[in-house]
């Protein structure tokens, strides 16, 4: 799978019920997890995008629909 570095959305917590709570603005149809639990256990093929130090992670792809007028 190719990740368009351009879509890619990360949140970052303390807690996991921190992180749970930010991540349910992310599920919608145009969006696609592709981790979610300790930053420390990140794979390898994702390590690229971890930028901060916190406990909890989560990494997304949203492919942002076009404008319907």
């Amino acid at each position: 799978m190719v990740i368009k570095k351009d879509r890619v959305v990360v949140e970052y917590a303390d807690t996991l019920g921190e992180l749970q709570v930010k991540g349910i603005g992310w599920h919608h149809d145009h969006a696609w997890f592709h981790y979610f639990g300790k930053t420390a256990d990140v794979p390898e093929h994702l390590q690229e995008f971890i930028t901060e130090d916190k406990k909890y992670v989560l990494l997304a792809e949203e492919d942002i629909p076009p404008k319907q007028n």
